[in-house]
């Protein structure tokens, strides 16, 4: 059987990496997508704000692309929704509360909001090959579902991110009913979240979470300052119930923490007293004892609200030591010399802080959540997704004790094909996939070399080499910037001049080969006198 005859499982990104998820399914004339999401860029990205998946493979294949479809509304699933849609003109499908978010992101984009279809745990999605249905799932927010695809050789079943609570918030537990349907039907392959395959046990309860939060607010005298994912919709609404049950008003600080709160309790998705939310405009109108506030900034970002609360840059707050601040959450990888520096700078006003711990608890399950949806779904083949490579694999381990054959696991990278016929399921010919970085901008892709210059220019300086031709002779002035050095700039200027005298004389009519060469010999000239290797620019009067 050819290649065309077969169903394509495509992760575009997601793999051997935690965020920016997309996966492609592919059979014959129809491409679907799952999710398209977003990563944060480390601190030695300099400039890169979003990090999104290389849709290369996508592209050339266009006209295959048919629909988008998006599990829940956190950012490493709809971050980079405005990116995919730049290029697709496809409709795109997801829950009520996930639409508003995504809408929020398209906002002015009124040419993609006119493909937004809603769907519910009941809907049934009819492709040209595939046939697209939905469960409900437990996640930290509210309106996750995980997918079934019905493909002509068997149902492929994606959880997306996924816990196991039996006392979540809103009472919503995993649907084990419908996933008990599914299992009926045969499932042919699982695709399942692996972010915290490593950690033992079962995750704790969102509803444990709320108790421990409300032992710390109960007894404090002064504001209560809780900072947490702007999507955690299920960890402030305990804060909402917290706040209600100690007679506190609730104040919301932060761009995305009030659309997010807006449009959940504008949904029914949080419930809220009347009275409840104040204005930080009116806060000086209560005491201290009366007031939590509920803020972004849980990950030290710059620009936060809490950040700027620190800073002395909001003009409502100003933190002091009566106030106590709550980090309920937990830090993402790369993240944490951030935090640590907002958690130092609160300690130095006095403030008491409390970090994750009991106040936190994940999203994603531990390890008898995973064997348990394992053996709910009772799949034939397994690929581990969502997660680094050490994740995947302990994930596909489990799997294998729950009585998935290891030759039926999958340990894949992004770009890894995994192909599906009538008779077999296994690695076709990978496909390019990678990151696309966008900058401050918002265009992508900013490509390498121009992020090795970023970086040349973070830890080396930049040096502009004016270089002036006389009647006679090359004149040559050195300018550095970014330089610490101690060096004999008299003996550096004499060696940069001779160098460029004789480069210049040399190629006299091919600039091309004078700036090659002023680049490399220069740049031992600086290195030798600066021990450094700034970033080398030459100007030509």
């Amino acid at each position: 059987m050819s290649n065309l005859d077969s169903v394509k499982v495509i992760p575009l990104g997601g793999l051997d990496e935690v965020g920016k998820n997309m996966t492609a399914i592919e059979y014959k004339d129809e491409i679907i997508v799952i999710d398209a999401g977003t990563a944060f860029p480390s601190a030695e990205m300099h400039g890169v704000q979003l990090i999104v998946p290389d849709v290369d493979y996508l592209k050339e294949n266009k006209e295959k692309v048919k629909s988008l479809y998006i599990t829940h509304g956190h950012e490493d699933h709809i971050g980079g929704i405005a990116y995919f849609l730049s290029e697709f003109d496809v409709d795109v499908y997801a829950t009520k509360l996930t639409m508003v978010l995504i809408k929020n992101k398209l906002k002015g984009k009124k040419d993609t909001i006119k493909n937004l279809k809603i769907v519910n745990k009941d809907s049934v999605i009819e492709g040209e090959n595939f046939k697209i249905s939905f469960f409900e799932t437990n996640h930290s927010i509210p309106d996750s579902v995980g997918l079934v695809i019905n493909t002509p050789y068997g149902n492929i079943v994606h959880t997306s991110d996924f816990k196991v609570d039996y006392t979540p918030v809103d009472g919503r537990v995993l649907d084990f009913s419908r996933i008990e349907d599914i299992k009926r039907q045969g499932v042919l392959l699982l695709l399942s979240d692996s972010t915290n395959a490593l950690k033992e046990g079962f995750s704790p309860s969102e509803e444990k979470v709320g108790q421990e939060l409300h032992k710390i607010i109960k007894p404090l005298k002064g504001r209560v300052i809780a900072t947490t994912f702007a999507s955690s919709l299920y960890r402030i609404q305990s804060l909402i119930r917290i706040a209600e049950a100690e007679k506190r008003k609730v104040v919301l600080i932060g761009r995305s923490m009030k659309n997010n709160v807006k449009a959940a309790h504008k949904l029914g998705y949080l419930e809220v007293k009347d009275g409840t939310f104040v204005s930080d405009r009116t806060m000086e109108e209560y005491a201290p004892n009366e007031l939590l506030i509920i803020t972004t900034g849980s990950q030290g970002e710059s620009t936060s609200a809490l950040r700027r609360m620190l800073e002395n840059k909001n003009p409502y707050i100003t933190l002091n030591s009566t106030d106590t601040v709550l980090f309920s959450s937990h830090s993402i990888p790369g993240n944490e010399k951030s935090v640590n520096y907002l958690v130092n700078e609160l300690s130095k006003l006095d403030v008491d802080v409390y970090v994750g711990g009991d106040i936190h608890t994940s999203g994603h399950g531990y390890q008898e959540e995973l064997k348990l949806l394992l053996s709910l779904f009772k799949p034939k083949h397994f690929m581990p997704v969502h997660g680094e490579h050490r994740m995947l694999k302990k994930h596909a381990q489990l799997a294998t004790k729950i009585g998935v054959e290891k030759v039926n696991c999958f340990i894949f990278e992004n770009g890894n094909v995994l192909e599906i016929t009538k008779n077999k399921v296994s690695k076709g010919k990978s496909v390019k996939a990678g990151a696309v970085l966008v900058d401050q901008s918002g265009l992508g892709d900013v490509k390498f070399n121009i992020m090795k210059d970023r970086e040349r220019l973070a830890n080396h300086g930049a040096a502009f080499i004016q270089i002036q031709k006389t009647p006679h002779r090359y004149k040559t002035r050195v300018i550095l910037k970014g330089v610490i050095a101690v060096h004999d700039s008299k003996q550096l200027y004499r060696e940069v001049n001779s160098v460029v005298e004789e480069i210049m004389k040399k190629n006299e009519n091919n600039r091309h080969s004078s700036k090659r060469d002023l680049y490399k010999e220069i740049g031992e000239v600086l290195e030798k006198h600066l021990k450094r290797k700034p970033l080398i620019i030459p100007v030509f009067d």
